[in-house]
């Protein structure tokens, strides 16, 4: 990785390997991470003059990338073993398609509604039905209520069993023209929709009839205005209690905790596949009928109505509903549908189409304005200057994929992928306050966050339609917590890119616009404080949530993308740094450290000898639970824990109330580092899943209070990494020859310099699939293994958190002891103890028994003056950026770190978690590429 820091870089890299590295193949290149986009109703699209960009053979002044003094001269762009057209930009969380833990990629069905289900534990509400009605429904204005046609409605030929019979006779009963003059229900039972990887269908659905044609016999997720679920049983299905507690409405039974997460996943898919900023459901129960409304709050729905012996309560929703506006049924009007045919369309299409690039003598093309032309021609480290004799080579790519040598690329590329299959694309307004309104181009979400409940963060890669040559954006769409003391993202921003307190913090985003959007608030919450606003014992549990827009100017890479391990260390270098003007220029700490928010962007950088190369830097984004640490309120902002689980220190998950401080994010960058070693370096771990499952998904319960797993806490209260019953090592690679002691000690020019230094571990297994034994032309127990320098690194970063950890660890506050009652003995237990003491003297056991009647000594101190003074100068080093810098350095700089360590992922793709069950013996062992699902903590672990 190319050094930005203005670090040392410390000794060249050794020409001769010590033993080869076998060629990496690239892992299977993931699914799109976003079903397709969402619902208003196409208007009018404008005009808009789309020129093709003009040929440069500059760098425009706005992409300009700052200027880097550096001793290393122009290199060429690295050859990556993976795919780098999974762009990442600020705020990406992560692939909630991968579940709540983070060892379990892909969930299955059950554990999908389980986790949903969790997420919203406490978050529903139950009112009555003309609660619901006032609050959510309202009745037209100027526009007669036909009560005697509502209640000439027959439901009756509606069946109660079986399922199937259910569907046709209610859509039929819904869809006389009077009721649903502009919409018609659908019977989608059985028939998933085909856009929509999860294969989930809805037993029915009401659409727009300009939408019917579209929609036929399939679910069509993206067009549904309001979704009907059907169950046989009014009390073994129902997925609510109608007790009036706002804590007791949820089911206690298997069955009906099954239908709510049944429900709650279509809820989701509705979120995900329309711009929304809430939903109905009509949900049957045999002759009974619920009607809910879903927010980023919670959920609100009305007791039981049977509604064949009552059909004007379904009917006076059903006719209502049909004349809501789009605001009222849900849709956010900030966002249009992009008819295909528009002129937004065509440049969103242009944009996406891969450039061509002169690589030979010759005039250099640049078709695209958001590929970074660079100055001089320079190419892939191949310069092109122009006006030459020789005709260019022009390379032809594959829309989707990267071309390589165009630095920004991998973001026309992740665009690209975003219109993949005729996707519903979409212009977003972002209304900033200072700036105005602005409008960006989008297609599909490039990330999509799993859950109801919660900020519900998607993200796009964009066209700023004001700059449509410009480059490509980042546009971050997601619902902010908004309660007093907790500031717009782009806020903090703002302040981190000002030029006041020293300048711009380094390696973070730009902001480019932020706002709020409109006046798009949940209502859940309200609803609760209706029902249970009397109740002083009660604190609401629901959340007020926000929409919001933020766009910034950087597309960065996921961090699993890195290239070998050294560029992995210098990205969390970048971020040290970043943390540390954040901290002491701007008084902000992050909070949230995570895999989903460290990542690498790659930019274009020019040394003092004028020579321009590519430099792939950390980014620390998504600051949103960033504090001000001069805030004299320690009290929590919102009613659960702050962070992310897998990546919270040890002593935040054992203190949820704890503040957090330098050290709490130091550590999470500490974890992040380990996470992205046991998942794509070499290593002595059999079973990856079981080892992230215990460390970084674990949890303790005590006295009905989450808190964080044992194996995390045991490695940095000790110091020791540890997998089974061995100490966890990683290795240069995933197999090597044993070396020869000549080789090891020679002194011949011929071998590597560096070599003798490297330490080998003779005779010891190295984790790894049976594919690759199988493959070996030695077994493991004749390779010697060349231990990875990232080694010493962990251990000397684990000697700094045993040191804190002994010194800092809160400690919950103890009754004070009586010393009355210490001074008094008990005489039935003395004479207990004396009869003891007396069998085990008759036995011949040899000691000095004067010693028992003797008052028992005091204890040696635990540790000498001069250790306590060693331990607090390591822990002091947590506490100042500069100082752990140094120590990463130390290492960093002098070690000989291998240009190729990065292995296939080593998480295997249908790990299960136990739950006390026996593991298929082979689910341990396949292995896929994929990003960890980031798990908002929520007072709870990732469940």
């Amino acid at each position: 990785m190319a050094n930005t820091s203005g670090l040392p870089t410390g000794p060249p890299a050794p020409t001769q390997e010590p033993a080869p590295v076998p060629h990496i193949p690239p892992p299977r290149t993931p699914s799109p991470h976003g079903p397709a986009p969402r619902t208003p109703s196409p208007n009018g699209s404008r005009e808009l003059r789309v020129d093709p960009p003009a040929p440069s053979d500059q760098q425009s002044e706005s992409d300009a990338a700052p200027a880097t003094n550096t001793s290393q001269g122009a290199l060429p762009v690295p050859k990556h073993p993976f795919s780098l057209n999974d762009a990442s930009p600020a705020g990406k969380k992560t692939y909630f398609q991968s579940g709540k833990f983070s060892s379990v990629q892909n969930p299955l069905v059950e554990e999908r509604r389980q986790n949903v289900r969790n997420s919203m534990s406490s978050k529903s509400i139950i009112v009555e039905y003309n609660e619901f009605m006032e609050w959510f429904v309202p009745a037209p204005h100027g526009v007669e209520e036909p009560t005697t046609q509502l209640k000439a409605l027959d439901f009756k030929k509606v069946a109660t069993k079986p399922e199937l019979n259910m569907y046709q006779p209610l859509v039929d009963a819904l869809n006389p023209d009077w009721l649903l003059p502009g919409d018609e229900a659908i019977s989608n039972a059985y028939t998933p929709d085909p856009n929509e990887k999860s294969k989930l269908a809805a037993d029915a659905g009401i659409y727009r009839r300009d939408d019917a044609a579209r929609v036929g016999k399939h679910t069509k997720w993206a067009y549904m205005e309001l979704s009907i679920e059907c169950k046989t049983e009014d009390v073994q299905h129902d997925p609510f209690e109608d007790s009036g507690s706002w804590d007791d409405n949820e089911p206690d039974s298997d069955r009906r905790k099954d239908v709510l997460g049944q429900i709650m996943c279509y809820s989701v898919l509705i979120f995900d596949n329309q711009r929304r900023t809430h939903h109905f459901m009509l949900m049957i129960l045999g002759k009974m009928a619920r009607i809910i409304r879903w927010d980023r709050s919670g959920l609100v729905a009305t007791k039981k109505f049977n509604y064949v012996s009552q059909p004007e309560l379904m009917g006076r929703f059903i006719w209502r509903f049909a004349r809501m506006s789009a605001a009222q049924r849900g849709h956010d009007t900030t966002a249009t549908r992009i008819s295909p045919d528009s002129a937004e369309y065509r440049l969103m299409k242009m944009r996406a189409k891969a450039p061509k690039v002169a690589t030979q003598a010759g005039e250099g093309r640049d078709e695209q304005a958001n590929t970074t032309a660079i100055p001089g021609g320079v190419v892939g480290g191949t310069e092109a200057t122009g006006g030459g004799t020789g005709e260019a080579i022009v390379i032809e790519k594959e829309d989707e994929e990267a071309v390589p040598g165009v630095i920004g690329d991998h973001a026309r590329a992740a665009f690209a992928k975003s219109l993949r299959a005729d996707p519903i694309c979409w212009r977003l307004r972002v209304d900033d306050a200072q700036k105005g309104a602005r409008y960006f181009l989008v297609g599909r979400p490039h990330f999509i966050a799993f859950g109801l409940a919660g900020r519900g963060t998607q993200t796009f890669i964009a066209v700023d339609e004001a700059d449509p040559q410009g480059p490509l954006v980042y546009l971050k769409d997601a619902w902010r917590v908004a309660h007093t003391g907790i500031k717009q993202e782009g806020e903090i921003l703002e302040k981190l890119n000002s030029k006041d307190d020293g300048g711009p913090v380094p390696f973070i985003p730009t902001v480019r616009y932020h706002g709020d959007v409109g006046e798009q608030v949940t209502r859940s919450q309200e609803i609760w404080d209706k029902k249970n606003g009397g109740r002083s014992d009660k604190k609401c549990p629901l959340k007020t949530h926000r929409h919001y827009r933020l766009v910034v100017n950087e597309v960065g890479l996921p961090l699993d993308t890195f290239l070998n391990a050294s560029e992995l260390v210098g990205i969390i270098i970048d971020c040290i740094q970043a943390h540390n003007h954040a901290y002491n220029r701007k008084r902000l700490i992050h909070r949230d450290i995570s895999a989903g928010n460290v990542l690498i962007y790659p930019k274009l950088v020019t040394d003092k000898n004028g020579s321009v190369r590519e430099a792939r830097v950390g980014l620390l984004a998504d600051w949103e639970l960033a504090k001000c640490i001069d805030d004299d309120d320690d009290g929590p902002r919102q009613p659960d824990r702050t962070g992310t689980w897998q990546f919270l220190s040890a002593n935040a998950l054992s203190h949820p109330s704890k503040r957090i401080m330098i050290q709490d994010d130091m550590e999470s960058l500490f974890h992040l580092l380990l996470y992205q070693a046991i998942r794509y370096l070499p290593h002595n771990c059999y079973n990856v899943g079981m080892f992230i499952d215990s460390y970084f998904d674990g949890y303790l319960e005590e006295r009905g209070v989450y808190l964080g797993g044992e194996k995390k806490m045991a490695t940095v209260k000790h110091g020791t990494l540890t997998t089974g019953n061995n100490d966890l090592k990683f290795y240069l690679s995933e197999s090597a020859p044993t070396p020869t002691v000549a080789l090891l000690h020679s002194s011949s020019s011929t071998s590597d310099p560096g070599l003798s230094e490297l330490r080998t571990e003779p005779d010891i297994a190295l984790a790894r699939t049976p594919e690759t034994d199988s493959t070996s032309g030695t077994s493991s127990a004749q390779t010697s293994l060349i231990l990875h320098p990232i080694n010493s690194l962990f251990a000397d970063l684990l000697e700094l958190f045993k040191a804190h950890y002994a010194l800092n660890t809160p400690t919950e506050e103890t009754p004070a002891r009586d010393s009355t009652a210490e001074a008094t003995r008990e005489p039935e237990v003395d004479l207990m103890i004396a009869t003891r003491l007396s069998m085990l003297q008759e036995t011949g056991f040899e000691y000095d028994w004067s010693l028992s009647a003797a008052p028992a000594p005091d204890r040696p101190p635990a540790i000498s003056p001069e250790a306590q003074a060693n331990m607090e100068a390591s822990a002091a080093k947590l506490a100042s950026h500069k100082a752990l810098i140094k120590v990463i350095v130390e290492r960093y700089a002098r070690e000989k770190w291998p240009k190729e360590d990065r292995v296939p992922d080593k998480l295997p793709e249908n790990y299960r978690r136990t739950n006390g069950k026996k593991r298929a013996a082979d689910s341990t062992w396949q292995t896929s590429r994929s990003q960890l699902k980031r798990s908002r903590a929520s007072g709870k672990p990732p469940v």
